[in-house]
């Protein structure tokens, strides 16, 4: 049932029994000027009459106040169905449409309370869901790092080299700018290592580590191959330059293993090197490896402590 028919029920119980009270007495006074009663017999049917219209007219101001209390318990009904639960009914008095603008009053109350409860822990819930996920992310940080890392020297690893190697290939597709790969070897390190003892062989693949990291540019990626082999990633550098930053490297681990050569001299551990260069001697990161490799092992069979780039067949 609309709200148009409910004013309407009102307007009708309220207002219909009293006019047609007054419809009687007017009838009423008309009925004794027919019979020409006596005249304190028409005043009162006169006074019957007045009664019912005053009495209907006050029915009628009593239904609008009351049509006014039923719209605004209608409108904070409406509003607190759309969710807005700050809207309250305002009290008129102790009448019954009051009274139970009262109880919905108490009603949005409580729903008002219970929606900022639940704004809260859900505001408490996005900050430990947020918390969490930072902690996720950095645990997940840590991982890749360790999973990319070498525990013993602190360098990147083989998987961290083929990763990069790749993106740094895709990026000299598409600029132009060159990059060379330089595999290193120690030479002699198994004697050295026989000698001396694992631990000491771990002390200097640390210190050769830690003198390829000095030597390198910020740019460069300094990776531990595996055992006593090296790579190191050379972004920009050419052919002309790439020998370069290899024989400054293989200069600085002569230098740095001099200080931990054993007693007598016996073994003397340096490092060879070879060289190879993007687009010239490889198409992929596989071939740029093999291609660098090739080197390195020519100059172990060749003589040690050199380096070398394998010209173009």
């Amino acid at each position: 049932m609309g709200r148009d028919s409910i004013r309407l029920r009102i307007v009708v119980a309220s207002v219909v029994p009293v006019v047609f009270a007054g419809a009687i007495g007017v009838v009423a006074a008309v009925w004794w000027l027919e019979l020409d009663a006596s005249s304190a017999a028409l005043w009162g049917a006169v006074l019957v009459a007045a009664a019912a219209g005053g009495s209907g007219l006050l029915a009628l101001i009593s239904a609008r106040t009351g049509l006014r209390a039923l719209d605004d318990l209608t409108d904070t009904v409406e509003r607190l169905g759309r969710g807005e639960l700050e809207a309250r009914y305002p009290m008129r008095g102790a009448g019954e449409v009051d009274h139970l603008g009262h109880h919905i009053n108490l009603m949005a109350d409580q729903l008002e309370a219970a929606r900022g409860e639940l704004d809260r822990e859900k505001a408490d819930l996005k900050q430990r869901v947020t918390g969490q996920t930072r902690e996720l992310q950095q645990a997940n940080r840590l991982l890749m790092d360790i999973a990319n890392r070498d525990v013993l020297t602190g360098l990147a690893n083989r998987r961290r080299l083929e990763l990069e190697l790749e993106r740094y290939i895709s990026l000299s597709k598409r600029t132009g700018v060159p990059l060379a790969v330089v595999m290193m070897d120690l030479d002699k390190f198994k004697q050295y290592n026989d000698a001396a003892g694992h631990l000491a062989g771990d002390t200097l693949l640390q210190t050769v580590a830690s003198t390829l990291r000095a030597r390198a540019r910020a740019t460069d990626l300094v990776v531990r191959w595996g055992g006593d082999e090296f790579c190191i990633l050379v972004p920009g550098a050419g052919p002309d330059g790439a020998l370069k930053a290899a024989e400054g490297f293989v200069g600085a681990i002569r230098e740095a293993a001099a200080a931990l050569q054993l007693p007598g001299g016996g073994v003397v551990v340096g490092a060879s090197a070879g060289v190879a260069c993007y687009p010239g001697d490889g198409e992929d990161g596989t071939e740029l490896i093999a291609r660098a490799d090739e080197a390195l092992y020519e100059v172990k069979a060749t003589g040690r402590g050199r380096v070398l780039r394998l010209p173009r067949s």
